[in-house]
């Protein structure tokens, strides 16, 4: 499977703080191993979210719930991210 980048799609739904985004420091990039961890570690955290909304949420709301839906599609991006970067390692 090979990587494919799509922050510009999280972004905007990523973004948590105001100022400027600072810049990476190019003479040292974050390794695969790091971005593996970060991906499995943000999957990780979403999965704990969507559990603790869904404890929350009773049946009538959950058919009618719009955020549901968009939680589960970054918890799907951060999955394939983190098994595409764990299967480029694993080569």
């Amino acid at each position: 499977m090979p990587v494919r980048f799509a922050f510009g799609q999280m972004d905007a739904a990523e973004r948590r703080h105001d100022g400027p985004i600072p810049p990476a420091d190019p003479a040292a990039p974050p390794s695969g191993r790091a971005r593996a961890r970060l991906f499995q570690r943000l999957a990780a955290e979403q999965r704990e979210d969507i559990s603790r909304r869904r404890q929350c949420l009773t049946v009538p709301t959950l058919a009618d719930d719009a955020i549901s839906p968009r939680d589960q599609a970054r918890l799907r991006f951060y999955r394939d991210q983190g098994a595409a970067w764990a299967a480029l390692l694993a080569k």
